[in-house]
């Protein structure tokens, strides 16, 4: 019994100096929370990790962070997030939500090296200003009741369309769209309807930063069309077993004049590439995966033959989307082809393209 007696203390003494160790984890970083980490984190990631965004958890105070730590460290590492996942030595994009080398050491570091929290406060704080970041709109198409999504249901789709207002054919420079629960809307496309036909004008993921078309450039809504609106609800952990509401709008910006150009969206995929019939410009490109996709390459291949890669994706998320806006318009001349090459599953893969011609 004395050999049992002290066999169960020994483990209790193992256990309370490991519990001990681990509350008191030394720190072995420079970087603290406050100095370092929350500037990376507003500008990075806050779109969607604050309260009330769709992500499960916020990363916009340090308590709300610390517990996460090891979470964040392998995202990090696996390049999962923030879901940026454009190869940097192939075109020049804006709105660049990747994290740079110094930035993802900077984490790393911190995370592994007891995540200190630093003195004072954090500085510069962050906007979720729920206003219309471009403006004004010329008109608000808002759902006329909200869309309620039950407590017993996890994922939903919703669609419906509006009527513009517009006397006759007009051209947008802008389009955004706003949630009113952004915890649950993981996906926004908006359409134009016409006689039977359907064209996709724009698409809204969390965390998108709203754009403007390059001047000159337009999307077409002709007279008697529709809008449609076409969102994916899905819950996080948070939300299961309760009902939300959500009463989303989409915002439109009117040119007061014909744009120079009018916007198309165009698809190409590996068994079948776009061919430009006619000199045009591309504008941005929303590439479309499966879970099994490993990488993706849009490559164009002008009339002479020679090959430009404009956009590498590796391992991309289809949970997570990304639209690609070029920072110059790249230039299209006619028979110029845009080929996609994927390694994993093609099966689903598509690339959407922005043109003005």
């Amino acid at each position: 019994m004395k050999v049992l007696a002290v066999k169960i203390w020994l483990a209790f003494a193992v256990v309370a100096v490991s519990s001990s160790a681990w509350a008191h984890k030394p720190t072995v970083t420079t970087f603290t929370y406050n100095h370092d980490i929350y500037p990376i984190f507003a500008a990075k990631c806050g779109a969607c990790h604050r309260r009330g965004g769709v992500a499960p958890m916020s990363l916009l105070s340090y308590k709300e962070a610390f517990p996460w730590g090891v979470s964040i460290k392998n995202e990090v590492l696996n390049l999962a997030m923030p879901p940026w996942f454009a190869d940097e030595r192939y075109g020049e994009f804006k709105h660049d939500a990747g994290l740079t080398a110094t930035e993802m050491d900077t984490i790393v570091d911190w995370c592994l090296g007891g995540a200190p929290e630093g003195d004072g406060v954090a500085g510069g704080a962050f906007s979720a200003d729920v206003s219309w970041p471009l403006g004004e709109p010329d008109v608000v198409l808002m759902m006329p009741s909200p869309v309620v999504v039950d407590a017993s249901t996890s994922e939903a789709y919703e669609e419906l369309t509006f009527a513009t207002g517009f006397d006759g054919a007009v051209y947008l420079r802008a389009i955004d769209f706003q949630p009113s629960a952004p915890n649950i809307v993981r996906s926004a496309t908006i359409t134009v309807r016409l006689g039977g036909k359907e064209q996709s004008i724009a698409s809204w993921i969390p965390g998108q930063i709203p754009e403007s078309l390059p001047e000159g450039r337009g999307r077409s809504i002709p007279a008697g069309a529709v809008v449609g609106l076409k969102i994916h609800y899905e819950k996080t952990w948070l939300d299961e077993g309760t009902a939300v509401e959500d009463q989303s709008a989409v915002a439109l910006y009117v040119y007061d004049g014909n744009p120079v150009h009018e916007l198309q969206t165009v698809a190409a995929s590996p068994t079948s590439p776009h061919l430009s019939a006619t000199d045009a410009e591309l504008i941005a490109l929303l590439p479309r995966v499966d879970d099994d996709t490993e990488s993706l390459l849009a490559e164009l291949v002008r009339p002479d033959g020679s090959r430009e890669p404009i956009l590498r994706l590796d391992h991309p998320s289809p949970d997570w989307p990304r639209k690609y806006w070029l920072e110059t318009p790249l230039a299209l001349p006619s028979g110029t082809r845009v080929e996609v090459t994927v390694t994993g599953s093609e099966a689903a893969a598509v690339v959407l393209l922005d043109l003005s011609s």
